[in-house]
């Protein structure tokens, strides 16, 4: 091992020991090294390089040639757990905490830890902390009742929601203790602190918990971060054997209180997490499903379903563990997929072989009414979406199954499912060439919604679907617009500006842009845009799932019917959208 050294002699033993394993993180290294040096003066900073190829070692080495307090060493071992473990076999100080090159520490938060040890003689003390990325910070802990209530000298039994909160770096530990505990960081891809952080609590004689935030913790997304590689399956199998091995130590425990507590978070939280995150990446059968099968379903196996958990996560889960992949990718969808339909990796998987695959395994009986209502609005926006160059046949067999076994709402957004199946094909390709969609809205008394359609395509004009009309009559019912005027750019791109009054437009029903062909068949408009904020002067409220718009008309400040104040809630809306 090799790095810089201390003066010759310097044997006094520091307050603390900071251990800040590091691998590429140059760019974030000085600010966060600035965060722990600001701390206390009474500290050793270890940082512990593992091979990193971007001059972050170097960058660590002229810190430390500026501030004695600070040694770089190289870890002996490639991955974090080799780097941690080095860093704590040569911690000095009283006490030991771990911190990542990439995060910060807020002012004053060790002084906190340290001083609540040194008052209660604790074996250790855990703090709040937050997580922020590029557009929102956000309290992980928020959802985690212990860190509601400040506490010194408790045990696990009695706070076991500290279970919950498992990193590393947000709390401290006195040193001796973490030594005689025997405690280590497994060489393991993902979640190498899980296990040690387990062992913590279970061994701890006492812990207290502080109410400051001791630890910001920045998300990193990109190639090189944990969160990118969170769906691979490597990543996902190291996570499921440290989370088997997490179950093993809890039930040896024997503590009721702390089983429950472990049971919600493999079933209803970080481990249902993990697993959608696998199951919306997975597009087709691969080798890798055997694994994360097999070590899954050892995970279940010790780990009881606790009451509270929905019978759709539970069933996710369970899918998963049995090797449907196909049909635990449509639930995932419906129980942990991202709402705004903005993550790419929901739409690579073959749309109608999983919807397909999850109503074979699935029946309907096995969900509580309101699952059962996710499941329904999730399948009828997926329905809507452009189709491509698929079987319009097997899309067909799809929306008959799904009438059957959940109801006529499945078709509520589809133009398609309302047309003659026999036409499928000139659709598709209609919709191609066209490619309408929906890229502004502005709403008050009057909707209107701004789109376009491709250069050079055939005539189409835009009209709003009324789902629960057409499911009331069993035929396609639209709302035509009470306006319709159109631009041609430079481009050549046709766009339009439709005004539907509020007035016109049915209450509390969900309705869908749709264009209308020349031949009088409808098609469906693709929808990716910001939406407006919301307003109380608003008749509308809208929402974006799977590319498929929905405008709600509601309650409120309405236009009653004047055509003057319909034209004027119109020009006023066209202003919002910048015509």
């Amino acid at each position: 091992m090799s790095g810089s050294a201390r003066p010759a002699g310097d044997a006094r033993t520091p307050l603390l020991s900071v251990v800040i394993p590091t691998h590429n993180v140059r760019p974030w290294l000085r600010q966060s090294l600035d965060s722990v040096l600001r701390q206390l003066e009474d500290l050793e900073v270890i940082v512990v390089d593992d091979a990193s190829t971007d001059g972050t070692p170097d960058l660590a080495r002229s810190v430390a040639e500026r501030d004695p307090r600070v040694v770089v060493v190289d870890s002996p071992g490639r991955g974090g757990g080799f780097a941690r473990n080095a860093g704590a076999a040569r911690a000095r100080g009283r006490y030991l905490v771990f911190a990542d090159g990439d995060d910060l520490i807020p002012d004053g938060a060790y002084q906190a830890l340290t001083e609540s040890l040194e008052a209660s003689g604790s074996d250790m003390a855990i703090g709040d902390y937050l997580k922020f990325r590029a557009v929102d910070t956000w309290r992980p802990t928020a959802a985690m009742p212990a860190f509601d209530r400040p506490a010194r000298g408790v045990a696990l039994a009695d706070e076991p929601t500290l279970a919950y909160s498992r990193p590393c770096w947000n709390r401290a530990f006195r040193s001796e203790f973490w030594r005689d505990s025997g405690i280590a960081f497994p060489d393991v891809p993902r979640s190498n602190d899980i296990v040690p952080m387990v062992r913590a609590l279970l061994a701890a004689r006492t812990i207290d918990i502080v109410p400051d935030v001791v630890y910001v913790y920045r998300e990193r997304p990109g190639a090189g971060s944990m969160t990118a590689r969170a769906g691979g399956a490597a990543s996902l199998v190291s996570y499921l054997e440290q989370e088997t091995e997490c179950a093993r130590l809890v039930a040896e425990a024997g503590i009721p209180e702390l089983s429950d507590v472990f049971g919600r978070l493999v079933w209803d939280r970080d481990g249902f997490v993990a697993v959608t995150r696998y199951l919306l990446a997975w597009q087709e059968p691969t080798g890798d499903d055997e694994r994360v099968e097999h070590q899954l379903r050892l995970l279940l196996e010790k780990t009881p379903v606790p009451d509270e958990v929905g019978p759709l996560r539970r069933i996710t889960l369970e899918l998963a563990a049995r090797g449907r992949f196909a049909a635990a990718h449509a639930a995932a969808r419906v129980a942990g997929g991202h709402r705004d339909g903005t993550d790419p990796s929901e739409e690579r998987a073959d749309l109608v072989a999983t919807w397909r695959a999850f109503l074979e395994e699935v029946p309907a009986d096995a969900l509580t009414e309101d699952e059962a209502s996710m499941v329904v609005e999730r399948l009828a926006r997926q329905l809507a979406q452009p189709r491509g160059d698929g079987d319009p046949s097997a899309w067909g067999a799809l929306v008959a199954e799904a009438t059957r076994a959940l109801g006529p709402r499945v078709r509520l957004f589809a133009a398609d499912a309302w047309q003659a199946g026999t036409g499928d094909a000139a659709r598709i390709a209609a919709r191609e060439e066209v490619a309408p969609r929906v890229q502004q809205l502005a709403g008050g008394d009057v909707l209107v919604i701004e789109g376009a359609v491709a250069p050079g395509s055939r005539e189409a004009r835009p009209a709003l679907l009324d789902g629960e009309a057409s499911i009331a009559d069993s035929a396609l019912r639209v709302i035509e617009p009470a306006s319709v005027a159109w631009r041609v750019s430079d481009d050549g791109v046709r766009t339009f500006h439709a005004a539907f009054p509020a007035h016109a437009l049915p209450l509390h029903r969900p309705l869908t842009p749709v264009a209308i062909l020349d031949d009088g068949s409808a098609i469906g408009v693709e929808a990716r845009l910001e939406l407006p904020p919301y307003s109380e002067r608003d008749a509308f409220l809208y929402d974006v799932v799977d590319r498929v718009l929905v405008v709600r008309r509601r309650r409120g400040r309405i236009a009653r019917g004047a055509r003057g104040f319909a034209r004027r809630g119109a020009r006023a809306a066209l202003r919002r959208l910048g015509r």
